[in-house]
């Protein structure tokens, strides 16, 4: 049976993937991670609750994707398992996320967090294993507004994590996003900007395995609704978090095109520094 750690599955866009794989791909299992174990136990019955026989397929790890020592408590169980050979990590999913608090407190999830799950777990993953950034469109609604300089920066090919770490504390010390080129906007739009460079340089780092992001689309989760304020989820048009869903699946178990990629909620690549509506052409630039 081969695993794939899925962070923040203990609800929304998370959980939804956790039930897809265990419906669609029955050679595969998950570890649910939660920052909470006793949220993840509960979304466990959850899924146990539609189907029983997937009890061996689904199990619980408390994983906080801001703390290091979190991550690598999770990390040396999966290293010990792998070891006995009772388990095959062929996947990661960074899917946690946040979008309320400081710029040094949405980027340590968003964008930190995806680095310290990467160095922790991507050693684990077997060759030509897959590693899925759930990143937003509100990443290149970001870069859109930035100048031309910080544009290039958003999709330099040759980014390198020092220059990237760099960039992220210069921000953390700011009041507003209106300055560094940037030309306003959230703390949450800056740090999906930074996640999904951070994959060209991941898909570099790591070039035994297929690294992509992608936005699962506007999606009915706790995190959507708090851009809702006065509209409804229909209002906003917002989707289910099963339709969310999609664009990951895709990435972990079909071939995309390229690794290093931001892709839409339609599973087509899309640029980093402008959105691409779903259903429109794909992006084929550099």
């Amino acid at each position: 049976m081969k695993f794939i750690v899925i962070t923040g599955a203990n609800k929304g866009i998370g959980l939804a993937v956790v039930e897809a794989i265990l419906r669609e791909q029955t050679q595969y299992a998950v570890i649910l991670g939660s920052r909470d174990r006793g949220r993840g136990e509960a979304a466990r019955n959850e899924l146990l609750a539609i189907d029983p026989a997937w009890s061996d397929r689904v199990e619980v790890f408390e994983l906080d994707v801001s703390s290091d020592r979190s991550v690598s408590l999770a990390a040396e169980r999966i290293a010990e398992r792998r070891e006995g050979d009772s388990l095959r990590l062929a996947g990661l999913v960074n899917n946690a996320g946040a979008i309320n608090g400081s710029i040094a407190e949405v980027l340590e999830v968003n964008a930190y967090g995806i680095r310290r799950m990467c160095r922790a777990f991507a050693p684990l993953i077997e060759e030509g294993g897959r590693i899925v950034n759930v990143t937003s469109a509100s990443g290149p609604n970001f870069v859109a507004r930035c100048d031309a300089d910080r544009q290039a920066f958003f999709t330099d090919e040759t980014m390198t994590w020092e220059r990237l770490d760099a960039f992220m504390q210069q921000c953390t010390g700011l009041r507003s996003l209106d300055t560094l080129g940037m030309g306003g906007g959230a703390a949450y739009g800056l740090s999906k900007a930074c996640a999904n460079v951070l994959t060209i340089h991941l898909a570099k780092q790591y070039p035994d395995l297929v690294v992509n992001a992608c936005t699962p689309g506007y999606i009915d989760t706790d995190l959507g609704r708090e851009t809702l304020g006065s509209r409804t989820p229909e209002e906003a048009g917002m989707k289910a978090p099963a339709d969310g869903a999609r664009a990951i699946m895709k990435l972990l178990f079909e071939t995309p095109r390229g690794v290093g990629h931001y892709y839409g909620s339609d599973g087509l690549r899309s640029p980093m520094d402008h959105y691409r509506a779903p259903g429109s052409p794909e992006f084929t630039g550099t």
